[in-house]
């Protein structure tokens, strides 16, 4: 390439060379021009011509459907997890069947016990009710306790008598009747004591007495209706763990442990159902 000088004031420059002597690449950016015009033309013709190629070529083959089916990831299924939970279910479901069955024998065993108390109380006869409380009142007893020494003496049948001679509701021995008609100074008779009134007013008499010994401890009165106040004096001083009370487990003569558990379930009865208001 040939530098030409050119200029009309005498300063010149030389093509080849910019302001500060560098040589500028004028034919080089003639040049990247140009190419940049036929590449424009071009390339509406290349483009046909590679689409061209593109069909003329053969398309690839498909993978085979087992291959498709292997590459496609599987989801790794939590077998353990659902194991785990079907078998908190099925013990949940046999703790709940079990505490269902246990609720359902307390019910039945509750309405059982319910009944057989009903036919309990029933069985408590109430009966000569008015002298009961008048002469339980009169000697300073619960009427309560009365009316369960007469269901446990003789079920309220006023022409009772036992093998020993006890007689009437509240089965009066001789030597009973003898010691409540001195501290009474009546002339009744010993046959008096069929009568229920009769009978009921002495029996109450000698239950106050009764009840002044052993301060209205239940259970020594009702021993000491069975087998007198002696023996169950002596009783206390030999058994009792305290040597004051006598309890029932502590009672040496089985009968008269037995007759004054009775006794005292009968007291019960009645003063919850019959006597509620103590005297």
């Amino acid at each position: 390439m040939s530098d030409r000088y050119s200029g009309s004031s005498g300063h010149g420059k030389w093509q080849g060379e910019d302001a500060l002597g560098r040589t500028r690449p004028r034919a080089r950016l003639v040049q990247t021009r140009r190419e940049k015009r036929l590449q424009a033309a071009e390339a509406p013709e290349r483009q046909s011509a590679r689409m061209v190629r593109q069909k003329m070529q053969p398309a690839a083959p498909a993978a085979p459907l087992q291959q498709q089916v292997m590459s496609v990831p599987r989801s790794r299924f939590p077998v353990k997890t659902v194991v785990t939970l079907l078998l908190f279910l099925i013990a949940a479901v046999l703790v709940l069947a079990s505490v269902r069955t246990s609720l359902h024998r307390l019910r039945a065993q509750r309405e059982k016990d319910e009944a057989d108390y009903q036919q309990l109380v029933q069985r408590h006869t109430v009966a000569y009710r008015d002298w009961i409380e008048k002469y339980s009142l009169e000697n300073g007893i619960e009427p309560a306790f009365a009316a369960a020494v007469i269901l446990r003496e003789s079920s309220y049948d006023p022409r009772a008598t036992s093998s020993v001679g006890a007689r009437g509701l509240m089965q009066l021995m001789p030597d009973t009747f003898e010691q409540v008609r001195s501290q009474l100074r009546e002339n009744a008779t010993f046959d008096d004591m069929y009568d229920p009134e009769q009978n009921i007013r002495y029996g109450c008499w000698y239950l106050g007495y009764l009840c002044r010994i052993f301060d209205g401890d239940p259970v020594e009165m009702a021993c000491a209706y069975h087998a007198g106040p002696n023996n169950v004096k002596l009783w206390i001083m030999n058994y009792a763990a305290d040597g004051e009370n006598l309890q029932l487990s502590e009672i040496p003569m089985e009968d008269t442990r037995y007759y004054a558990g009775k006794v005292y379930e009968a007291y019960a009865i009645y003063f919850q159902h019959y006597y509620p208001d103590p005297v």
